[in-house]
């Protein structure tokens, strides 16, 4: 149990805040009595911006949260979960384009050269190489807003409930802001794939914005992983929760997002290992946050706790990603803590995305499962479609001393890395 499933539950005890919300679908309370009965800082006990984040209480009774005045909060029932948005599969198969920079980014040198950025770099050297300019289409943009600022008065009503929620000095934050003469470009940004994220942190500058300026306002959510930008333009309806995608554009930085890699010589050269049976088998689908969190951990946070709190997911799945990167090899685990092997230090020292996928390709190819799976795809000419989770899960259980349902049940993460490195490279046979 976490810090805020306790704090919660410490306060819906010591309330009557539960049963007010199921007579009249919402309440009002302050972040003193939260301090009070919580026994936690307001902020702290407020913060839930994914899905995963929510405390028991909140994901038992299908509840949300939105602060609506310094010092208070709405708290109502959302039982469609519109207060978040699910990105689902749409980002899944999103084409990754070259994007060449209109400056020198190795000129600057502050711009890190193994490409180990964190939220405020990403935006800003997006912006200096001009691909938000590219992006929009819009060459006048101009850094007008940044940073945590209090907002004016807006209001927005809960859908089926029938209230309306008057909004007026709450603090607001906006990870970069740029205007131009005919629109205002408000973006969220966040290191790492996210699978949801709570609609407040676009909504609220969309509302805020909306109401101080007769331009058009464009919410824009970026992730940047692995080197990739991924921007997600978004579009808010008059009705609560209904936040559509405009469109999904996804680059890479002057170089080719699908190097060319010669996979019979690679299956030669590459020594094959044994499988770690002291390492869990992977079960982490996202090998592009995989490369994150042997970044972070390269940078000091070494433990699930720390891990689930920048990817803003459970510590069961913090543990799964660095898991991943001891089966690669690139991170080991001493007691509680994750640290870099020698392969993993020389990974996070790669410049270019095409450096790190082909040693993630290499490192795989030492594995026997992926590599027995790969000489599969070979006489197959590169068809995973056309290989069942069935044969997944043999090629697993011959290699490993996972019994019963296990190897079926990570067959999902193999086909993952392996369709991740068939859309991530141009893989050749000579």
């Amino acid at each position: 149990m976490t810090l805020n499933d306790q704090a919660w539950s410490r306060y819906f005890k010591a309330s009557s805040v539960l049963e007010r919300i199921r007579r009249e679908g919402y309440a009002y309370i302050t972040a003193d009595d939260l301090r009070e009965l919580g026994q936690r800082e307001p902020r702290l006990m407020a913060k839930m911006d994914t899905l995963h984040s929510r405390p028991q209480v909140f994901r038992d009774n299908a509840l949300t949260i939105f602060p609506v005045k310094n010092g208070e909060y709405v708290i109502f029932e959302d039982s469609e979960r519109k207060s978040y948005f699910e990105f689902g599969t749409q980002l899944d198969r999103v084409p990754v384009r070259r994007y060449d920079s209109r400056v020198d980014l190795r000129s600057f040198d502050s711009y890190p050269r193994e490409q180990s950025l964190n939220e405020a770099q990403a935006i800003d050297f997006a912006f200096i190489s001009s691909l938000f300019k590219a992006h929009t289409s819009d060459e006048d943009l101009r850094l007008t807003i940044r940073g945590r600022f209090y907002s004016g008065q807006f209001e927005f009503d809960l859908g089926r409930i029938r209230h309306r929620v008057q909004v007026a000095s709450v603090q607001i934050e906006v990870d970069a802001g740029y205007e131009s003469d005919s629109a205002i470009y408000l973006i969220e940004a966040k290191v790492g794939r996210r699978e949801n994220f709570h609609i407040r942190q676009l909504y609220y500058p969309y509302l805020e914005w909306s109401n101080r300026s007769q331009k058009s306002i464009v919410p824009i959510f970026l992730v940047y992983s692995n080197g990739k930008y991924c921007l997600t333009e978004f579009s808010f309806g008059k009705d609560f929760g209904d936040l559509r995608i405009v469109r999904v554009e996804c680059y890479i930085i002057n170089e080719s997002p699908t190097p060319a890699v010669d996979i019979s010589r690679l299956l030669v050269t590459i020594v094959e290992e044994e499988e770690p049976d002291e390492v869990p088998y992977p079960q982490a689908d996202d090998l592009d946050k995989v490369v994150d969190v042997v970044k972070l951990i390269g940078g000091g946070a070494d433990d699930k706790v720390q891990l689930a709190e920048l990817f803003e997911f459970d510590e069961r799945q913090g543990d799964y990603y660095a898991n991943a990167g001891c089966y690669l090899g690139f991170v080991r685990r001493e007691g509680r803590r994750f640290v870099l092997t020698h392969l993993g230090r020389e990974f996070v020292q790669l410049e270019s995305f095409s450096e790190r996928t082909k040693s993630l390709l290499s490192r795989m190819l030492a594995r026997p499962t992926f590599r027995a799976l790969f000489v599969l795809l070979v006489a197959n000419r590169f068809g995973l479609d056309a290989i069942e989770n069935a044969k997944i899960a043999e090629i697993i259980a011959s290699h490993t001393s996972l019994t019963g349902s296990t190897p079926l049940r990570r067959a999902s993460t193999v086909r993952s890395w392996t369709r991740w490195m068939l859309e991530n490279c141009q893989l050749s046979i000579s």
